[in-house]
């Protein structure tokens, strides 16, 4: 027992000199595993126990030595080309904030202080979002179920007891309102990435529960009658099924469900409003576009995006968009060198939600679709999104440092495949 205390001691000295704590348990398994090798191989060649112990932590070399050496090796890794593009396009929006409030013609606004509520909802997910990078994702796997069923009960009571403002869902605990319709498709991105991560599509039964398990939440978010809400949950799923290796017509099935149920409901709207459905809240002038009067009051929510062109030009149009683009390409490309399975598809499902918002705000400032109450990521006003997408950003840096690492709960945290 003393000499096994021998490799446990000089294990302890290796990982003392390695700052990044998420590689402890892997450093250690690895030297171990390396040093009972060393030293069956010298006793099968005759070396006393004792001896043989010796002879193979010489052979591995300095503890503190070896420590720095795997120290350098996994250090700890910040992109920090993520949170440059979060920041600028958060600097953005608090910009236009500021602008709407002491230099516009809105004086409705003045009286508002959004730009003082902004820069605290920013500095507050900052926080939150440097928060999650240092939490270990992996963590979150075994209770996907959990929060799976978490989530979908949430909005079953929600719909029960819930309040409606404008469509919109909310959740009162206190005096407290939580945007349901926010926060949906992020809990289910992260829920269904841990379900599905190793699941077996080719089962027949397996298939169907699956299909069944993604349609729900979609389902039940689209008896609130909130389309973006729909379309964004519906997007991501069909980019989890994707991602998990769902057979062609497992997605086009579930496609073709969503497509008919979002057909429906927009033919609906134009025969409940006898007129065409599409919301135009600008129009376009010799001098660019110019937004119609009864928007107004909502420019720094629904129409960040028109405001954004009607006060600064094209340009900054041209930039708001690019900074979108960039930051979700760079959240795939990312997705595709992560280890383990859970955290590419986590990865991939919050970059389908970042994506499928910004496009449906743009389509919508545009007149394209009738999906008034879209928020633009990062830029419109408003404490629950930016919150949301702080901690989203944060979770993808979380995964992003650990994106060379396994699973470390691979015995138990299985789940149904």
């Amino acid at each position: 027992m003393g000499l096994d205390k021998k490799f446990e001691k000089y294990v302890k000295s290796v990982c003392k000199q390695i700052k990044n704590k998420d590689v402890h348990s892997s450093v250690k398994l690895e030297l171990m595993d390396h040093l009972y090798t060393l030293k069956e191989e010298a006793m099968n060649a005759g070396v006393p126990e004792k001896e043989a112990v010796d002879q193979a932590l010489n052979q591995i070399g300095d503890a503190e030595i070896l420590g720095m050496q795997l120290h350098e090796t996994h250090k700890t890794q910040i992109d920090f080309k993520t949170i440059l593009l979060v920041l600028v396009t958060c600097f953005c929006g608090l910009f236009v904030m500021y602008f709407l409030q002491f230099h516009s013609d809105f004086t409705n606004f003045q009286n508002m202080n959004i730009f003082y509520k902004s820069l605290v909802f920013y500095l507050v997910g900052l926080v939150l979002m440097f928060g999650l990078f240092s939490f270990d994702y992996r963590r979150l796997l075994k209770y996907s179920w959990h929060l799976y069923i978490g989530t979908v009960g949430t909005l079953i009571f929600s719909m029960m007891f819930g309040a409606r403002v404008n469509g919109v869902l909310f959740l009162r605990i206190n005096d407290v309102s939580i945007n349901l319709t926010e926060i949906m498709p992020f809990l289910l991105a992260i829920s269904l990435a841990g379900i599905f991560h190793n699941w077996n599509w080719e089962n027949a039964y397996r298939a169907w529960f699956g299909v069944g398990v993604m349609a729900l939440p979609i389902i039940l978010i689209s008896t609130i009658d909130f389309l973006p809400a729909t379309v964004i949950c519906l997007v991501m799923c069909l980019t989890v099924m994707y991602v998990s290796s769902a057979s062609l017509w497992q997605i086009i099935m579930l496609t073709a469900a969503g497509i008919l149920y979002v057909m429906v409901e927009l033919f609906s709207l134009f025969q409940a409003d006898g007129h065409p459905f599409f919301y135009r809240i600008h129009e376009f002038s010799s001098n660019g576009l110019q937004i119609t009067p009864y928007a107004m009051s909502e420019v720094h929510t629904d129409w960040m995006f028109t405001y954004i062109i009607y006060s600064f030009g094209w340009l900054a149009g041209l930039i708001a968009l690019l900074l979108f683009v960039i930051f979700i390409h760079r959240v795939f490309h990312t997705a595709k060198r992560v280890k383990m399975a859970y955290g590419k598809m986590v990865m991939t499902g919050l970059a389908a939600v970042f994506a499928a918002k910004c496009l449906l705000s743009i389509f919508t400032n545009f007149g394209f679709l009738p999906f008034p109450g879209v928020s633009m990521p990062f830029m419109s006003y408003g404490g629950s999104h930016i919150l949301l997408e702080m901690m989203a950003v944060g979770l993808i840096l979380s995964i992003y440092r650990r994106r060379q690492m396994g699973d470390i709960f691979r015995k138990e945290a299985g789940s149904i495949s």
